[in-house]
């Protein structure tokens, strides 16, 4: 009797263990691809393409997201989608094309050219389904695939443009995929150069959805913190990449000394303030907006100094307490806090970072953690571009 008390004793405390983390590098890539899988299965909309917060069959109906139904019977106009699942579209969508791009550069291959264009073609729904040039929504319904809040942000931008540079530039992009590219880049650009002014309100922002100006301060482009400081600039210079026009190169020279020197700035942040003023999905937008700067200069010397700042802004948001990933408990944040280190020049995996890398995606559920999902997906493979984990 005893023999059987403590040998069913172990079984159980076997099945009711946590699982360890997976420590096999093959194992761990296995997980991604299924962490895809089953995201896949939940969120992502066989219409549009795109991939949401919520799963499909509780996004809002068309006549819904149009009525603009407020939250909480606040009274208040729901103009960004919040609770929708269409509220940050452009940018998760943005950042998983990004990672497809880092695994194709890694381990190539027709299936992942595939699955980097459909992402390609369904963040060309958000800036060209509703007919407004230059405005990136933050998704479409996957009903109509048209129907769109009429609020954006400078988040969904930096991402949606970060991620449709990066598959520009991956290898798989068609000369009419470019092209068509280039022509949103455009779009963007002169919105920003016509509407980015003193004199608005908020200053420096621009407007949205059908001249709707900014009621968050989520569109204000100039005299903003050091995180937002390089936004502009880049938004510019990706233009500038896909159209080789002097106009645009010359509108992000214009503002790329406030990238950069605003950017260092935020090792002078105190810790108070950081902690309400910078989330953790703001170190993943930073180093990606100066990226894509450092890789768009040929000046020697700005290219360096863009370098210098995103290994300093690497260091700072490594060593600062308020973004010590051992104690977040949100499987998103510690992968965009990766993610955004790692796009540093300089920076090494540190051994804390990769146990939890490790860790986050053995334990994570892509049917349950959708933001979970798409931001380790892409820290995974930025990983795995940068040299670690390779099965």
């Amino acid at each position: 009797m005893k023999t059987f008390l403590c040998a069913f004793l172990a079984f159980s405390a076997a099945c009711f263990a946590a699982p360890k983390p997976a420590d096999d590098n093959a194992a761990l890539e296995s997980k991604i691809e299924k962490i895809w899988q089953d995201s896949s299965k939940v969120y992502r909309s066989p219409k549009s393409g795109l991939f949401y917060t919520v799963e499909i069959g509780r996004v809002p109906p068309p006549e819904d997201m149009k009525k603009l139904l407020p939250l909480k019977k606040t009274g208040v106009p729901n103009w960004h989608g919040g609770h929708s699942g269409t509220e940050d579209c452009s940018m998760l969508c943005g950042i998983m094309l990004a990672g497809l791009c880092d695994k194709y550069a890694v381990v190539g291959g027709a299936e992942t050219a595939a699955r980097a264009r459909g992402l390609y073609k369904a963040l060309l729904l958000t800036a060209t389904a509703h007919g407004e040039r230059g405005f990136v929504a933050r998704g479409v319904s996957p009903d109509d695939c048209k129907t769109v809040y009429p609020g954006t942000s400078r988040d969904q931008y930096t991402h949606y443009i970060h991620g449709m540079w990066r598959y520009y530039n991956s290898g798989i992009a068609t000369a009419d995929e470019k092209a068509q590219i280039a022509r949103i880049f455009s779009d963007i650009a002169d919105k920003m150069e016509r509407e980015v002014k003193p004199d608005t309100n908020p200053p420096y922002s621009f407007k949205f959805y059908k001249g709707m100006p900014d009621d968050r301060g989520v569109g204000k482009m100039l005299e903003v913190y050091p995180h937002e400081a390089a936004r502009l600039s880049m938004f510019y210079a990706a233009a500038y990449s896909a159209t080789k026009k002097r106009k645009y190169f010359d509108l992000y020279r214009k503002h790329i000394e406030y990238a950069i020197e605003h950017s260092a700035e935020i090792s002078s942040v105190p810790e108070r303030k950081l902690r309400w003023l910078v989330p953790a999905y703001a170190v993943l937008q930073m180093e990606a907006s100066l990226e894509l700067l450092h890789e768009v200069e040929k000046d020697a010397s700005l290219k360096k100094r863009i370098a210098g700042v995103m290994d300093l802004v690497a260091e700072f948001f490594d060593k600062c307490p308020v973004f010590d990933i051992e104690k977040r408990k949100s499987s998103r944040d510690c992968a965009e806090i990766i993610n955004g280190k790692l796009m540093a020049p300089s920076y090494k995996l540190s051994q804390t970072d990769e146990k939890i890398l490790r860790s986050r995606i053995a334990y994570l559920n892509g049917a349950r953690d959708c933001g979970g999902s798409y931001t380790l997906l892409s820290a995974y493979w930025k990983a795995r571009a940068k040299g670690y984990l390779k099965p």
